[in-house]
C-alpha cells in the first residue's frame, strides 16, 4: 500500500501554496481522497503526472508551509482530537473514582 501525500506535502512538491492545491482539487485537475470525511490525501503518482503536464509559478517561501515537527504534531492532534479528549476524560474519571473511594 502506497503512502498518500498530505496537502502540505503536495504543495511543497509542486512549489505552490496549500490553498492552490485545494483549488486544483475544486477545478478537477487533481484528485483528492478524503480520509475521515475531512482530510485530503493524494496519490503521489497522480501529483507527479500533474507536475509533468502543468507549469506552476513558484510561490514565495513564506507561502509554502514547511512540514516540521510542529506541523506534524498539529496534524496528529487535529486528526486524533476525539481520541485524545476521550482518553483524557477517562483518565480523569478513573482518578476521581480512585480518590473518592
Amino acid at each position: 500500500m502506497e503512502k498518500l501525500w498530505t496537502t502540505s506535502e503536495v504543495a511543497v512538491f509542486l512549489g505552490i501554496a496549500e490553498v492552490d492545491v485545494e483549488e486544483l482539487v475544486r477545478q478537477g485537475k487533481l484528485t483528492g481522497y478524503k480520509l475521515g470525511g475531512q482530510f485530503l490525501r493524494f496519490r503521489p503518482n497522480q501529483v507527479e503526472e500533474l507536475k509533468r503536464t502543468m507549469r506552476f509559478r513558484p510561490t514565495t517561501a513564506s507561502a509554502v508551509r514547511r512540514e516540521g515537527w510542529w506541523g506534524k504534531a498539529r496534524e496528529f492532534v487535529y486528526f486524533y482530537d476525539f481520541y485524545l479528549v476521550s482518553a483524557t476524560f477517562l483518565a480523569l474519571l478513573v482518578v476521581y473514582l480512585i480518590a473518592s473511594s
